[in-house]
């Protein structure tokens, strides 16, 4: 396309430089995708904690998430979001959320439901993204959040043009289950009637 730009061979160079666009970001987003997993990895991720509510980290990723959903036309919903306290890394932990919101609005069908809840459970506070999606064969549950891995219908889909989220190399929800686990905390996924639910598990915040 670039190389036809330059020939001066286009008729309509407008929808040329967009589709290059495009795919630029779609790159820079797999470059920056590599970069977080290599840090986490490595051991070498840098977390800067703080107490914050559960609430407000929910409500930040939805609010992000919001365009997509309605692009898409999906509902988003936050059930029963419980104000609980967590010492984490809120950007690190919005972005675990968001690339969750992304995955389950590009797999629920228009006119779906993807929710969030959040519950207390003993030391532990579970934050949860269910979806539409109609759920994911038994034998993959166990591989979603290996690395590269897309089953033989990928969750995280090449990307259309102007959406966030995952690269579509297979490494968003790798890049969650990294994320969680530096936090001390599981990442895990199950079906439900219709769908499945990722849930992500973390300590909550002492006192």
């Amino acid at each position: 396309m670039a190389e036809a730009l330059e020939d001066g061979v286009v008729d309509e160079p407008g929808h040329y430089l967009k589709r290059i666009r495009t795919e630029v970001e779609r790159l820079t987003g797999m470059v920056d995708d590599l970069f977080e997993l290599s840090r986490i990895q490595a051991g070498a991720l840098s977390l800067s904690v703080s107490r914050v509510s559960v609430y407000d980290l929910v409500d930040d990723a939805l609010a992000g998430a919001h365009p997509l959903a309605r692009q898409r036309g999906v509902r988003l919903e936050g059930r029963q979001v419980a104000a609980e306290p967590v010492e984490v890394d809120s950007r690190e932990i919005t972005r675990v959320l968001g690339n969750l919101l992304v995955n389950a609005i590009r797999s629920t069908p228009e006119d779906g439901v993807v929710a969030v809840s959040a519950r207390r459970e003993v030391d532990e506070v579970v934050l949860s993204v269910t979806d539409g999606c109609g759920g994911i064969p038994e034998q993959d549950l166990s591989r979603v959040f290996e690395t590269g891995w897309r089953g033989s219908t990928a969750r995280t889909p090449r990307r259309d043009p102007g959406e966030g989220g995952d690269s579509g190399a297979g490494l968003g929800l790798a890049i969650v289950r990294g994320i969680v686990e530096a936090h001390a905390g599981r990442a895990r996924v199950h079906n439900v009637t219709g769908g499945c639910c990722f849930e992500i598990a973390l300590p909550a915040a002492r006192g």
